[in-house]
């Protein structure tokens, strides 16, 4: 099912959504499975979505309000594809779904090359080459920042660990972005390799708080967009390594 590409490093979407508190967890988590992470293989994969690698801390034990309830990073064959998708319909439709289940603070941004520091809530890159998220090793992190530490404070701890991190020669891609009270952080590690203590991950659990650590699960949906099926079934703390058909394969 699954095929061979290399995706840009700029050319990520990363996703931070945080759950309107006028929709009940319940409802949240049957939206996500009913709807928006199959809708988003389903009806972005023709316009050129390469990887898509949702996450769910929401209803998490523990999780602070400030960190997200759901994270992911879509990667497409370049920023311009992206762009270009909102001349469809299908494209259009899809993103007017979001209002109702996510807060305004909800935002998914391209990222820069990580040159030293970091400015909040804007994504960075750390490897800069071109690799195949879907059929890599990933790991990702989702955490809190410590109570009495700055956000500014905590963005320049976390831009020395991650300069530290990039020097790691098995990590083949890894993106991070730190909110006002969160970071977020995805990598890549070298084809074979599913330990988590071989990245940068250790490093940055030294300097937070709540945290989870998923290892996401290569998952091909049974049905398409027009059959009758009910579904997922999405919980807390499941994440998904979407695999789907890609196009202009090589």
């Amino acid at each position: 099912m699954t095929n061979q590409k290399l995706s840009p490093p700029d050319a990520v979407r990363v996703w931070r959504g945080f759950r309107s508190p006028a929709l009940a967890e319940p409802e949240f988590f049957e939206r996500l499975s009913t709807v928006f992470v199959p809708a988003t293989v389903e009806m972005q994969t023709k316009i050129g979505l390469d990887v898509y690698i949702p996450t769910i801390p929401g209803g998490m034990t523990g999780k602070p309000p400030t960190v997200p309830d759901e994270t992911a990073i879509l990667f497409w064959n370049s920023q311009q594809t992206y762009h270009d998708g909102f001349k469809t319909l299908a494209v259009r439709a899809y993103t007017l779904t979001h209002g109702a289940v996510y807060t305004k603070q909800s935002r998914a941004d391209f990222p820069l090359f990580f040159e030293g520091t970091m400015e909040e809530n804007q994504p960075y890159y750390l490897v800069d080459r071109p690799a195949d998220w879907m059929n890599g090793s990933v790991n990702h992190l989702v955490a809190g920042s410590p109570d009495g530490v700055t956000p500014a404070e905590f963005r320049k701890q976390v831009a020395g660990t991650v300069g530290k991190i990039r020097q790691i020669e098995s990590l083949q891609g890894a993106v991070v972005c730190v909110g006002p009270n969160y970071i977020v952080y995805w990598e890549l590690m070298q084809a074979g390799s599913n330990d988590e203590s071989a990245g940068g991950i250790p490093e940055l659990l030294k300097l937070v708080t709540w945290n989870v650590v998923a290892v996401p699960t290569p998952t091909t949906l049974p049905k398409g967009l027009w059959d009758v099926w009910p579904g997922m079934d999405i919980r807390p703390g499941d994440s998904f390594n979407m695999q789907f058909q890609r196009q202009s394969a090589s």
